[in-house]
């Protein structure tokens, strides 16, 4: 497998948003829930969260570590004492500890105009919607996987990502985030060694 610069995630901005009132979140176990009220306005301008049975929408860490930075939200335990980026970050690194390197793939994808969805397992940690197109109405373009500069991914990984995005047929881009906090995406083809029936018939 041979990997080369992704190109095609141009750079287009997020478009601006007009100033709002944030949004209450309540955080707990490591999840925010938007009160149902607040849903629709959270949920259809980004395409941020899931929808509970109860009306209210659920968001991942990544996505209110970007609506905290956007200043669209305000979190909160349940009992009202409000928690900022570095306390979620700090309440969750000991169970994901690219939390924060996630983020910053997440944030940029977001600010070249792409919907973003979180993975599906199979070491996916992202999925990313072509422009214009709406989760839950279309399929992803791309699948993200994140890595970090100096840390190389093994090979049961790369195994399993490659097979991950073969079998859903979409395209597999790596994200790797460099020590300055920058973002480069790859994309990964496969190529074939040429073997002893080959040379045979040179």
């Amino acid at each position: 497998m041979l990997s080369e610069k992704y190109e095609d995630l141009s750079d287009i901005e997020e478009d601006a948003e007009e100033e709002e009132e944030p949004a209450f979140v309540i955080y707990k176990d490591g999840i925010g829930y938007v009160p149902k009220e607040e849903s629709d306005r959270i949920s259809q301008q980004g395409f941020y969260g899931n929808r509970c049975d109860d009306g209210r929408l659920e968001i991942k860490p990544v996505e209110m570590l970007h609506l905290l930075e956007r200043k669209r939200i305000i979190v909160t335990t349940p009992n009202g004492l409000e928690i900022h980026a570095e306390d979620i970050v700090s309440d969750r690194i000991k169970l994901d500890e690219d939390l924060w390197v996630k983020y910053l793939v997440f944030r940029d994808l977001r600010s070249r105009g792409y919907a973003v969805r979180e993975g599906f397992g199979g070491g996916i940690d992202f999925r990313v919607y072509a422009r214009g197109e709406k989760p839950g109405q279309s399929n992803a373009d791309l699948l993200i996987y994140v890595m970090r500069e100096g840390i190389a991914i093994s090979l049961v990984d790369l195994d399993m990502v490659t097979e991950a995005a073969s079998v859903s047929r979409k395209k597999l881009i790596f994200a790797l985030v460099d020590q300055n906090g920058e973002v480069n995406y790859y994309k990964v083809a496969q190529s074939k060694l040429k073997g002893e029936d080959d040379k045979e018939n040179d």
